[in-house]
């Protein structure tokens, strides 16, 4: 049953070359109308093309039977709409041939030919100097060690290559699709377009479909926080979004690259997992400058020490009349540490066993430093606390580096109608208007609800919940009602299918003025009550403690009078003004309801937004809504302030999509919120942003949003779906809009302790450098050797690394933000780091030039003192001294100061 599984290859083509001369099919529809189509996920799209029926028969299929499915009935799907391939743009990489071209890449990197020349370099000098047997010892150990650099990141970019495939195999999954009446399992790869897919719970949408039926369980984690109740009147499923619980069928009608998903990410300049951030880009760039002063510095010591070396008095020997050690030998040695920390490995990836390894070996990793890299796994760490996951290391400090953050809906920020007010019927908080009110009273709550946005207007927040809980209609309001006479606060109204001498009478306002003109008061079932003045005072008692946490609270009135009939025209004629008219009704009014408006976002929400706005941030929303949710979104959540709201902040997505490429980037910058937004807007104004060299953190839910958090500078996703992961560098698993505050402020901790490593490890290095140079040029001995300067860049890498990454300052204000493509390293920097180094050089000098002239007068002190003890009778032991070689002054030191200890103990009292 079903096909063998490929991995991310087309199905193998089981038909014969004879069934390519059949008569092709002619399908009734286009791929540019299904993909639209699918996108633009609306029940009216639908019925223009004759509804599921028409669709079904222009693919030929059946929600029944299914498509054909015979050899030729797939080849010409394929023909004519293509394959159903994921991993296109993707290749995998060869498992065996890839290690040679890999090798050979590495041969051609200019730091590695440089190595190779001190080598062999250093082999000839080395032979010629100390004789073949040490010379070849020397040379076979350095060639050793560059085998080992070279091979190394070899070796890890070869076993990454493996994990990668291996992933991928994992993730090929099998759909179960219905041909010609029987139900087969085929892999996702192999779906074709008109094939009918079942889909139950834990199973992932193969490719872009419509919805056909489904029970009444089924629920689609497709990233719309507001789940989907009724997928007929939105029947596009998109590929990746997995399903909750229940079952449903599905018509596939876009596969592949016609997919949104797979058309949006070939705009996306960021497409494969290999591509560097910007930052690292920054880091990267830094680093290819400083390459050019070593290679500068290495290219000067290899002109001088061969002249040294051939030009130099063979007759030169030391103070025990050997070969002077000091030659070219020893420098070469220096050279060849200090160029090795050159060496980069671009791409390092590994993960897992592999970067312990990595760690412990060379300490190099994605080609940063070994101290980078301890910093961001100790942030990753840091992170993880707060329930953040991050996949890509660099995006640690990105995230510090962000200057604009564009959201989509995500739970924190989708606007729940339930939170937004509080219903008051009586003396009773009403949860469910459905259940625990009568129609009767719902009925005359509605129409004064429309009555206060007759009077104040439609576009306020008490509408739009009104809407959403109490279902109000202003359209069929305005049908149904006559409007005789209005004020501020109130509305008589008459029915124009009613009695000419009914009467309706809405009043709205503030509670005490309200309470003050009724004389009765309903409960939810329809009840009329007496409202005396006792029970005036209780109400007032009651919601004073609604008023007291500085929420809006409006009081609904209503009664209902008869009237002598007047004929229109007289009712025109009487001009008298609306509060004479209304004034007679201010008295004997029913107690409606009140409602309690309040801010729907928790106060987290808020203060996480306006932290992020004080610290530089500006923060744009992106809504798949209409306008005025979005805008109150905005206003309640905090992005979009009063006195911001003016032309051109809350704009629609088609009118940034129809602007042209200048204006776009003129205006961006004014625009906080763009309603009615699809995938592809996202994109574009991602890419706006960016156009603008800005740091662009997106955030969002949602798995349509896959290419704008690939597009991003950082893509953060907001849930644990498995396919989103795929696409974002951090995700977010407790979906908390203000952990996203909380990883910026720990990112620019993480960037600021970066620059504080490198301006150490640049000032260390370049020292260290600079004074064996001058000391091998001056002919003095070289006071740093090679094992020292290792030691101390090994205790430097992991240790300083590690401490200033658990350095935690305050997040620095807006003057502060950078963007992630500048220098790393300023100018303030590079000031520092020479004012530091020509310290260090110059103290270096100054205390070893008095160190050996210091350690001449000991070694004259310690041969005396040494002839007294053999001549000494109480001497019973023996006093090793030098015989030559080369030692540096602190060796020197420590030798002396333990012989003058012994020389004291054994000399005669």
């Amino acid at each position: 049953m079903g096909s063998m599984l490929n991995c991310g290859n087309p199905p193998a083509p089981f038909w014969s070359d004879c069934q390519d001369q059949e008569e092709e099919p002619m399908f009734k529809m286009s791929l540019e109308s299904l993909a639209n189509l699918v996108q633009e996920n609306d029940s009216d799209s639908l019925q223009s093309f004759g509804g599921l029926p028409g669709i079904m028969a222009a693919l030929q299929t059946n929600a029944e039977t299914g498509i054909r499915g015979d050899a030729g009935d797939l080849y010409h799907r394929h023909k004519a709409f293509g394959p159903n391939l994921y991993l296109e743009e993707q290749p995998l990489p060869a498992a065996i041939d890839g290690f040679y071209s890999l090798a050979l890449k590495s041969l051609k990197d200019t730091t590695i030919i440089l190595l190779l020349c001190c080598a062999v370099l250093s082999l000839v000098i080395g032979i010629k100097r100390n004789g073949p047997v040490e010379g070849l010892l020397d040379g076979a150990i350095i060639f050793s060690a560059i085998s080992f650099v070279l091979y190394f990141g070899l070796i890890c970019r070869f076993i990454k290559s493996r994990i990668r495939r291996r992933r991928l195999s994992k993730n090929l999954k099998l759909s179960c699709v219905v041909r010609h009446g029987k139900m087969l399992k085929v892999s996702d790869s192999e779906v074709v377009v008109g094939d009918i897919v079942f889909l139950q719970a834990g199973n992932h949408v193969p490719a872009d479909g419509l919805f056909i039926e489904g029970n009444s369980l089924f629920n689609l984690d497709d990233g719309f926080v507001q789940s989907r109740s009724n997928y007929c009147k939105n029947p596009s499923l998109f590929t990746g979004a997995k399903v909750r619980k229940g079952n449903c069928r599905m018509l596939v009608v876009s596969v592949g690259k016609n997919t949104e998903r797979r058309q949006l990410m070939r705009s996306v300049s960021q497409i494969n997992d290999n591509q560097e951030s910007r930052l690292q880009i920054s880091i990267d760039n830094t680093n290819s400058r400083l390459e050019k002063i070593w290679l500068s510095l290495t290219l000067f010591i290899l002109v001088v020490q061969p002249f040294r070396c051939f030009l130099s008095n063979s007759d030169k020997r030391d103070d025990c009349h050997n070969t002077d050690p000091k030659g070219f030998k020893n420098t070469v040695e220096d050279l060849m540490n200090e160029s090795t920390k050159l060496v980069k490995k671009q791409g390092i990836k590994a993960s897992g066993l592999v970067a312990v390894l990595g760690i412990l070996i060379f300490g190099l990793r994605d080609g940063l430093p070994l101290g980078i890299f301890v910093s961001f796994v100790y942030a990753s760490n840091k992170m993880k606390s707060h329930g953040v996951i991050v996949r890509t290391l660099p995006s640690c400090a990105t995230i510090g580096l962000v200057t604009t953050i564009c959201t989509s809906i995500t739970d924190d920020i989708a606007l729940h109608h339930s939170k937004m007010a509080d219903l008051y019927i009586g003396f009773h908080c009403i949860k469910d208007v459905s259940t625990e009110v009568a129609q009767k009273i719902l009925t005359i709550l509605q129409d004064g609800v429309c009555a206060y946005a007759s009077c104040n207007g439609q576009g306020n927040v008490l509408c739009y919940w009104a809407q959403q809980v109490l279902g109000i209609d202003t359209v069929e309001f305005c049908n149904k009602y006559l409007d005789l006479n209005k004020s501020s606060c109130g509305l008589m109204l008459r029915k124009h299918k009613e009695a000419g001498s009914v009467l309706h009478i809405h009043w709205h306002g503030e509670l005490e003025k309200i309470l003050s003109m009724c004389s009765h008061y309903c409960e939810g079932d329809g009840t009329m009550k007496t409202l005396d003045e006792e029970k005036k005072a209780q109400l007032k008692m009651e919601f004073q403690k609604i008023e007291s946490n500085g929420l809006e609270v409006l009081a609904f009135a209503y009664k209902q009078v008869n009237q002598e009939v007047e004929k229109p025209e007289k009712i025109e004629e009487r001009q008298i003004g609306k509060d004479e008219t209304l004034k007679p009704l201010e008295h004997g009014l029913i107690f409606l309801a009140l409602v309690s408006m309040k801010n729907p976002y928790p106060p987290e929400v808020k203060e996480a937004i306006q932290d992020c706005r004080a610290s530089g941030i500006a923060v744009k929303l992106l809504l798949d809504t209409d306008v005025t949710t979005a805008r109150i979104i905005a206003h309640y959540s905090g992005i979009l302030r009063l006195e911001e709201d003016i032309e051109g902040a809350v704009i629609e997505a088609s009118d940034f999509r129809k602007k042209p490429e200048e204006e776009r980037l003129k205006t961006i910058d004014k625009i906080h919120v763009m309603a009615n937004t699809f995938p592809s807007d996202k994109l574009l104004f991602v890419q706006c942003l960016k156009q603008k060299n800005k740091v662009v953190a997106f955030t969002s839910s949602c798995i349509r949003d896959c290419p704008s958090l690939k597009e991003a500078d950082v893509g953060v996703f907001m849930g644990a779906e498995d396919q989103s992961k795929e696409d974002a560098d951090i995700v977010v698993l407790n979906k908390n809009v203000g952990t996203i505050f909380t990883i910026i402020k720990l990112g620019r901790c993480v960037y600021d302790n970066i620059k504080k490593f490198l301006q150490l490890q640049l000032t260390l290095n370049i020292t260290a450098f600079t004074v064996n140079c001058i000391f091998a040029i001056a002919k003095r001995e070289v006071q740093l050797l090679p094992f020292q300067i290792l030691w101390i860049n090994i205790i430097m890498d992991v240790l300083g690394a590690l401490a200033l990454a658990i350095r935690i300052v305050q997040i620095p204000g807006e003057s502060s933000v950078e963007g992630a493509g500048d220098p790393i390293i300023n100018r303030r920097m590079w000031r520092n780091i020479a004012k530091f180094k020509l310290q260090t050089m110059v103290h270096l000098y100054w205390n070893c030039s008095t160190l050996s002239s210091l350690c001449d007068k000991i070694i004259t002190l310690k041969k005396s003192a040494a002839a007294k003890i053999q001549e000494s009778p109480h001497a019973d032991s023996k006093i090793f001294l030098p015989t030559g070689g080369r030692r540096s002054g602190l060796e020197w030191w420590q030798y002396q100061s333990t012989l003058v200890l012994r020389t004291k103990r054994e000399l005669p009292a």
